[in-house]
């Protein structure tokens, strides 16, 4: 099966999240990635604490941001890795990394270095702060880029005091969804223009993204919305109700008046429609508590379930809170394959979030398991032209 980036060979130095996630994404797209990692301890991401209940589970973090790749070691500090680096970055499309500022100049392998042999090569660099200005040369992980860039101060402006609240490494995962967004658009570029080019994303830089629409209705109009508990909703049908069977529904009529009707019909609940406190929007937002309260009790009579099949059919936007597990056995999830399995050789069979994107002609799909340690150096080193000879040498050296 074709896929987009068939035939774009990256050279992947990321670690950790904030780098490895956009890899895997370009790696669904059918990009050939060549992890490379240093020969002492690899990617300090697999050995990270989120494991499962015993010794044996899969690191589940490793997992998730590696699937697709081929992982080789490679000594940068040393005169013969870094030769071995030149060597395949001659032939290579892209170069990814996420070490601090200044580190890859250091070493030798920075963009100038790369484009003196490749003229053509994407060089993808994600810092966490930017490659310019005081602090650009700082670290940075998920907590530090979800502070610095405003997304924990927004959601925690109802609590009292700030909380890290959002899980997953979101911060992480949004930069590298940029990164792979810029390496993808320079791929598009070259071939159109036939350039290469530095390519430089930041995590605090995919923080302002996503919060594009907050941001900017603060710098637009200097305000930004709280987002308070479920009872200061003042569109009660924009909000969410605790059912009977303590499973939780989503109402999402932000044009109340257009729903109402409905609602109520489909709550079996005229006398709500024969209150004047709830006649039209205007009157519902200055009695919403009184409404929420009147909700509450009606939405606590019958199931998540019963209450979707009730109101859905109406025409109103409902929809259930799902847990996590709920997803797999969601019937959109299921129908649209949102979910993969792999096939690991030590673990089995993995389920794992796919790729949500359909394309009719070049479709991406995930294709392989995060790789063992340096399980393929000696494979991508003979693609490279390298003998057995050379490879037993270099090992030899604690080169590989």
């Amino acid at each position: 099966m074709r896929s987009p980036l068939d035939g774009i060979t990256i050279l992947d130095l990321t670690i950790w999240q904030n780098g490895p996630w956009g890899t895997v994404m370009l790696s669904d797209m059918g990009a050939n990635v060549i992890k490379i990692e240093n020969p002492i301890d690899g990617d300090p991401g697999r050995n990270v604490g989120m494991l499962g209940p015993s010794p044996a589970a899969i690191n589940s973090y490793f997992e998730t941001m590696n699937r697709n790749k081929r992982s080789m070691t490679l000594n940068l500090k040393c005169t013969e890795g870094r030769e071995i680096f030149m060597t395949m970055a001659k032939k290579a499309d892209v170069i990814t990394q996420n070490f601090r500022v200044g580190v890859v100049d250091r070493l030798g392998i920075g963009y100038e270095a790369i484009k003196e042999i490749n003229p053509k090569i994407i060089y993808a660099s994600s810092s966490g702060l930017g490659d310019e200005g005081p602090d650009a040369r700082d670290g940075i992980f998920d907590i530090l880029g979800q502070a610095r860039g405003g997304f924990m101060w927004m959601t925690s402006l109802a609590d009292p005091e700030v909380r890290y609240r959002v899980a997953g490494g979101m911060a992480d995962q949004t930069g590298a969804i940029i990164l792979a967004y810029a390496v993808m658009s320079a791929v598009v570029a070259r071939e159109r223009f036939g350039v290469g080019q530095h390519v430089q994303v930041s995590q605090l830089g995919g923080q302002l993204i996503i919060q594009a629409l907050a941001l900017n209705g603060f710098l637009l109009n200097g305000s930004v919305r709280a987002m308070g508990d479920r009872k200061s909703a003042t569109n009660p049908l924009f909000s969410i109700y605790r059912c009977g069977d303590e499973k939780w529904i989503a109402l999402g009529c932000i044009q109340s008046d257009r729903y109402w009707p409905q609602l109520v019909a489909g709550l079996d609940a005229p006398e709500l429609m024969d209150d004047p406190r709830f006649t039209d929007h205007a009157t519902r937002y200055q009695n919403y508590r009184p409404l929420i309260d009147k909700l509450d009790e009606i939405f606590a009579t019958r199931t998540r379930d019963e209450w979707v099949k009730e109101l859905k059919p109406r025409g109103v936007n409902i929809g259930p809170v799902q847990t996590y597990e709920d997803i797999p056995n969601d019937p959109q999830v299921i129908a649209n394959n949102y979910l993969v399995e792999l096939e690991h050789p030590v673990h089995g069979t993995l389920k794992e979030v796919g790729v949500p994107i359909k394309m009719s002609e070049t479709q991406p799909y995930a294709r392989t398991a995060a790789p063992e340690f340096g399980a393929h150096t000696e494979e991508i080193l003979q693609e490279f032209g390298y003998s057995w000879d050379q490879i037993e040498q270099y090992r030899d050296k604690s080169v590989l």
